[in-house]
């Protein structure tokens, strides 16, 4: 279905009745990806689960959205949904956005409970070789610039920008590309101690996107928090040991 938002038809999934839960999705995952959660919540709660602007159904926001662009889209949607108070659940991107909202002292989204799952928040650890790709896909852009060497340089350059960054950011548009950028290094480790909700961080051990040293990381500096590991799974702890993971979903609600 579709709601307005602000004049942005935002397609979102509305099922169940009761309490709200509030699902924010991962960079660019369809929000159907979390239809098991949906139905096994939706039994005892109304859950609701946006599909973000540029992914999904949702059209591209007209310029690179930032953090703060993400939060004030996830209140806008609520007003529109009547909703002003809930249980914030967040996957991966959708984690990062939840530690922002709930960090602000103004934050008008009523929440007790939260459950963040392979939560994206922590910056990267960069090995050596990271930092010298980049200086050397700067130095081949500088050179390919020059009329003198862009004949030598140019073909090296175009071949260095197709295999730039990763999947999500290959995969994106130009707009989406920006938005991407904006919010894949930040460091969100000072607004944690200010989330005071009593906090799930589900965790697949094998995670190599968000791996489990940020679930570690995030159990530490989040003040009512606990960490729970899912056995045998990676970034998508739901689908890969679906299991173990409704078990910690149903001890904690």
């Amino acid at each position: 279905m579709t709601i307005d938002v602000k004049g942005l038809p935002v397609d979102y999934i509305d099922q169940g009745e009761g309490p709200v839960v509030l699902l924010l999705h991962g960079w660019a995952a369809p929000i159907g990806a979390y239809q098991r959660i949906v139905d096994k919540l939706s039994a005892r709660y109304r859950v609701l689960v946006p599909q973000m602007p540029g992914s999904g159904k949702t059209p591209e926001p007209s310029q690179a959205m930032t953090l703060e662009d993400y939060g004030a889209f996830v209140l806008d949607f609520c007003q529109a949904a009547g909703v002003e108070e809930c249980i914030l659940m967040g996957h991966s991107n959708g984690g990062r956005i939840i530690l922002h909202l709930l960090s602000q002292e103004n934050c008008p989204l009523r929440c007790k409970k939260v459950v963040l799952m392979d939560a994206a928040g922590v910056p990267p650890v960069r090995p050596a070789s990271y930092y010298v790709k980049i200086y050397s896909y700067k130095m081949a852009r500088k050179l390919a610039g020059m009329p003198v060497l862009k004949l030598i340089f140019g073909p090296l350059y175009q071949k260095m920008s197709r295999n730039r960054g990763s999947e999500d950011y290959r995969n994106a548009s130009p707009v989406m590309k920006k938005t991407l950028v904006n919010l894949v290094n930040l460091d969100l480790t000072p607004l944690m101690p200010k989330v005071r909700q009593n906090t799930l961080l589900i965790w697949g051990e094998n995670d190599t996107a968000t791996p489990l040293r940020d679930g570690k990381i995030m159990e530490e500096k989040l003040p009512e928090s606990g960490l729970a590991v899912i056995k045998n799974a990676g970034h998508f702890p739901f689908l890969d040991n679906w299991p173990q993971f409704s078990a910690v979903l149903d001890a904690f609600l």
